[in-house]
């Protein structure tokens, strides 16, 4: 890690392509696909759609609990209201929708776990 935060952006970025340097590193154990392909996000499978699951519960109490809450730049309102939704949504939107309670869960995790509110 030390190393990579040394170099240069030109070694980590050229042109559009992103992670220059790992890329070339793992050329020749790699398929061209993979070598070409841009980089994309890692999207975790749906977390909110099974209500017996443990970490559903998890979900609902973090969105509807104190640390949502304590911050300003989110309407825990708005929130609520999209998880009392999502049982009446088709799957699709119940999909696309999950993403955004785990990206809000993720930021509740880590402004907790960083002392940065309740």
């Amino acid at each position: 890690m030390e190393l990579i935060v040394k170099q240069p952006v030109n070694q980590k970025i050229r042109g559009m392509t992103e992670k220059y340097v790992l890329r070339e590193a793992v050329k020749d154990v790699i398929t061209d696909e993979v070598y070409r392909r841009q980089k994309h996000p890692f999207l975790s499978p749906p977390a909110t759609l099974n209500p017996d699951d443990t970490f559903h519960d998890y979900v609902q109490d973090m969105l509807r609990g104190k640390v949502l809450a304590s911050m300003p730049f989110f309407s825990q309102q708005r929130v609520i209201e999209l998880l009392d939704l999502m049982p009446s949504m088709d799957e699709g939107a119940r999909i696309a929708n999950d993403q955004i309670l785990m990206t809000l869960t993720n930021i509740c995790v880590l402004h907790q776990r960083f002392g940065l509110g309740a």
